[in-house]
């Protein structure tokens, strides 16, 4: 069983912080190896990590995972139940994730857990639909909304999971940046255009186009782009000592000038 071979590799390099990393974060079609890989790879991971008798875990978990929702508050702290969006499996995976860890938490209180539920990370090093959508020239918008938006720097990430991996911090920590910025301007701030959609068009012809696989964003996750689900990052910084050294603002910029030139419709493929 793969969960007895990991704890066999963790006992023989005398392992006792592991950080788990393993995760897609971009849509993919093959739902379920995404699910396989996410969901049931975590599963064995912990296992290994029970019978391993490992002394800390941290989890990199996903802002995402609150759900981007008409009701959500202005900003989402930690307490706030993970509610997803609904059909999306590559949301759903994050979420039945984060569950897994918190049963596991709840088993081993010896096990220092950690969750860092990490804001939008912008990197040209680092996947994702906003990164695809934010390297487009040609930027699809849902007609109306304009929600507000966070972003991380890369190595601010890393900066959190050091922090993680060298104190004991257990529990849930949204890893943000300071600052906010409207989808709209974020993208005016790369010289893109906005393409804005009606939502009606993003669930009709979006899901043909998705499923033959023509659309880099499924129509499931097109609620990230009208409602906003902003992180409250206050716990980290004063229990962590998180300190980000970009804002979202600087974030966006350092982002353009690494992913070079904007690619044409990237978002969208005729293969």
């Amino acid at each position: 069983e793969a969960g007895a071979e990991l704890a066999r590799v963790f006992r023989r390099n005398q392992v006792d912080i592991l950080v788990h990393l393993a995760f897609i974060s971009h849509p993919v079609h093959d739902t379920e190896y995404a699910h396989e890989l996410q969901v049931i790879g975590t599963l064995h991971l912990l296992n290994a990590a029970s019978a391993a008798r490992l002394g800390k875990v941290v989890l990199l978990g996903d802002s995402k995972s609150y759900g981007a929702r008409p009701d959500n508050p202005n900003f989402l702290d930690e307490q706030q139940p993970l509610r997803g969006v609904p059909h999306s499996p590559l949301v759903a995976d994050l979420v039945e994730v984060e569950q897994q860890f918190e049963r596991f938490a709840t088993r081993h209180p010896d096990t220092v857990c950690t969750v860092l539920r990490m804001g939008n990370i912008l990197s040209h090093e680092v996947d994702g639909f906003i990164p695809r959508l934010l390297r487009s020239a040609l930027v699809p918008t849902v007609l109306g909304y304009d929600p507000l938006m966070q972003f991380l720097h890369h190595e601010d990430a890393f900066q959190a999971i050091r922090l993680a991996v060298e104190g004991d911090f257990p529990g849930a920590f949204n890893i943000t940046s300071d600052g906010l910025l409207a989808l709209s301007t974020a993208i005016r701030l790369g010289g893109r255009l906005t393409l804005p959609l009606p939502y009606c068009l993003w669930q009709r012809a979006g899901s043909v186009m998705w499923a033959f696989q023509t659309l880099e964003v499924p129509p499931s996750l097109v609620d990230y782009l009208r409602f906003q689900f902003v992180a409250d990052g206050q716990r980290a910084q004063q229990l962590m000592g998180f300190r980000p050294t970009m804002n979202s603002k600087q974030t966006l910029a350092d982002f353009y000038r690494s992913s070079g030139p904007a690619a044409e419709a990237s978002w969208a493929t005729t293969g």
